[in-house]
């Protein structure tokens, strides 16, 4: 009897260890299928764009990431406020339509968070004149559009000073207004417009100072036709910007690898007189 007994408990023993291996194996299955359920479920990172060329560099990203199982929505909008404010309340993940100072303005003027997260090209700065061949046409008095907002009448005052056009105090901000020219030998007078209004003012005034898309609406590119363009080392390259909260997110930074692939590159180098010259 007693040694029944025992082949009994051995038995049930052998029965509760092989339920027991089951389920763990089970399980260990269910977590393997949850991993990779996760893995190839399709992912979505929505980026404001403005217009061309950065909306064609986030839809190259966009078919590159295809083969990763990550889907690009682009939202198009249309100025340059509308990215930053639909970034900073979260309606966006990433935008790219501007350079870090006018990030920083928008930060400062809307207590935001937006950072950088990848420099793309350099948007050839220029000034255009329909009337002048070269800066030494224009006259002294020249009446010249620029941009209103701080961060391109810097852009623009620091263009004409790498010229040697107008002479620049030192300022603690980091960023200069027209307060700031000390000394103008040419006499220039400044005309300000929204940065999409500009090419409206260019057959009203001696010249006026965009970047290549706006040029392009004319039919001017930077190497063919602009008077004076920027020098490379600046610090107005078109950005891919996030937030504090994203932008190391591993999605994000696969965006950014993307937006820096040769395709990418390629492309701007591609682009009509020297508009778009990678910062990558």
């Amino acid at each position: 009897m007693k040694q029944w007994f025992m082949i009994l408990m051995v038995v049930l023993l052998s029965v509760l260890v092989a339920c027991s291996g089951s389920n763990e194996s089970e399980n260990t299955d269910e977590s393997s299928d949850n991993n990779n359920n996760d893995e190839s479920k399709e992912q979505t990172v929505r980026v404001a764009v403005v217009e061309s060329p950065m909306l064609d560099v986030v839809e190259i990203a966009k078919e590159n990431l295809a083969a990763e199982n990550i889907e690009v929505e682009i939202v198009e909008m249309g100025d340059y406020i509308q990215p930053n404010e639909a970034l900073a309340n979260a309606e966006v993940d990433a935008n790219f339509s501007q350079h870090v100072p006018f990030m920083n303005q928008f930060n400062k003027n809307s207590d935001a968070n937006l950072v950088e997260v990848q420099p793309i090209y350099y948007a050839n700065f220029g000034l255009y004149a329909q009337e002048y061949a070269s800066m030494e046409e224009l006259p002294d008095d020249a009446t010249i559009g620029i941009a209103n907002d701080p961060s391109n009448i810097d852009r623009s005052l620091r263009l004409l000073a790498s010229h040697h056009l107008i002479e620049l105090n030192e300022t603690d901000s980091g960023q200069y207004g027209l307060k700031d020219i000390k000394e103008d030998s040419h006499n220039y007078t400044f005309e300000q417009a929204g940065i999409t209004a500009l090419t409206r003012l260019y057959e009203d005034v001696d010249g006026v100072i965009v970047n290549p898309t706006h040029a392009g609406n004319l039919d001017l590119t930077p190497a063919d036709d602009a008077l004076i363009t920027e020098k490379e080392d600046n610090k107005f390259a078109i950005t891919l910007v996030a937030t504090e909260d994203n932008a190391d997110s591993k999605l994000i930074q696969q965006l950014a690898e993307a937006m820096t692939s040769d395709d990418v590159r390629e492309f701007l180098n591609s682009r009509e007189g020297e508009a778009s010259i990678p910062a990558f």
